[in-house]
C-alpha cells in the first residue's frame, strides 16, 4: 500500500497554518435573493398547506414585501415556486391574493405575471427552431421541462384569475397571444389555458372562446397533430361541449381534513 505524506508529529514548531483568503469572498446578499426576507418567504412556501394558510399568511405579512430591495426577488420566488409545483397553485394563489392586498403590490404582481408568461413563452417558441437541427436526449429533456414550467405558470395565472388577482382581460390576452403563432407548443398552451380558465373566459370573452374552439376544431381536422396533441385537443373540445365541466364529474381532491404537502 502506498504511503501517504509524512507528518512530523514531534516538530517543535508552534506556527499555525495560514489560511488563504480570496479577495472577493461570497456573502449572502439581498441583491442575489439571499436575504433573510427571501429565506423566510421560501420557508413559508415550502410548508404552507390549505389548513395552515392562515398561520403562514400572518407570518408573511410581517415581512417587508413592498420594500423595493426585496420585492423583485420575492415576486420571482413566488412565480418560480408556483410553476414548479402546480398542484399547490390554488394555495399559492390565495396566499398571493391576501399578501398583495395587505402589502399594496397588486399591480406589481400582475406585471410580474405577464412578464413571466412572455419570458416562458419566448423560451418555448425557441424550441421550434432548435428542433430543426440535431436532436439529443438532453435537448428533449430540457424541452419537456420548459414546457411543464410554462404550463405550470398558466395554471398559476388561471388560479390568480379565479381569486380576482389577474383580470379576465389578462387571461384573454394570453389566449390571443397563443392563437397568433399556430405552432404545436402554442396549441398545447391554449388547450391548457382553456381547460383551466375556459369557464371564466366564456362569461367575459365569449367571442374569443368561440374563436379558440374553432381554431382547435380546424387543427384537429387537418390531420397534422401527433397523437398526444390530438387527444389533448379533443379533450379540450369535449370539455367545452360539456360547459367546461369534466364529463366524469369533479376531479378527485385530497380530503379536506388532511395536510397534504410534499
Amino acid at each position: 500500500m502506498p504511503e501517504g505524506p509524512h507528518v512530523d508529529m514531534n516538530s517543535s514548531s508552534n506556527a499555525q497554518p495560514t489560511l488563504r483568503r480570496c479577495d472577493n469572498p461570497w456573502k449572502p446578499n439581498s441583491q442575489h435573493g439571499q436575504s433573510e426576507v427571501y429565506r423566510r418567504m421560501l420557508g413559508i412556501l415550502n410548508r404552507v398547506t390549505q389548513q395552515s394558510l392562515g398561520v403562514f399568511l400572518e407570518q408573511a405579512r410581517e415581512l417587508p414585501l413592498s420594500d423595493p430591495t426585496h420585492l423583485p426577488h420575492i415576486l420571482s420566488l413566488l412565480l418560480e415556486k408556483s410553476q414548479d409545483e402546480p398542484m399547490f397553485a390554488p394555495i399559492y394563489a390565495r396566499l398571493c391574493r391576501d399578501l398583495a392586498a395587505s402589502a399594496g403590490i397588486q399591480q406589481d404582481l400582475r406585471a410580474a405575471c405577464e412578464a413571466h408568461f412572455m419570458e416562458n413563452y419566448q423560451q418555448i417558441l425557441q424550441y421550434n427552431v432548435i428542433f430543426e437541427g440535431p436532436i439529443t436526449s438532453q435537448l428533449i429533456h430540457e424541452e419537456i421541462l420548459a414546457r411543464k414550467r410554462f404550463i405550470g405558470h398558466i395554471k398559476f395565472m388561471s388560479e390568480l384569475h379565479k381569486v380576482g388577482v389577474v383580470t379576465g382581460s389578462q387571461v384573454a390576452a394570453m389566449a390571443e397571444t397563443l392563437l397568433q403563432h399556430g405552432d404545436d407548443r402554442s396549441l398545447e398552451g391554449l388547450c391548457r389555458l382553456l381547460s383551466f380558465s375556459g369557464l371564466g373566459l366564456s362569461r367575459s370573452h365569449e367571442e374569443l372562446v368561440d374563436q379558440c374552439v374553432s381554431y382547435l376544431e380546424n387543427r384537429l381536422e387537418d390531420g397534422t397533430l401527433n397523437p398526444r396533441l390530438r387527444f389533448l385537443t379533443q379533450d379540450t373540445l369535449d370539455l367545452h361541449a360539456n360547459g367546461w365541466r369534466p364529463q366524469g364529474g369533479d376531479r378527485i381532491h385530497p380530503p379536506h381534513g388532511r395536510n397534504v404537502r410534499g
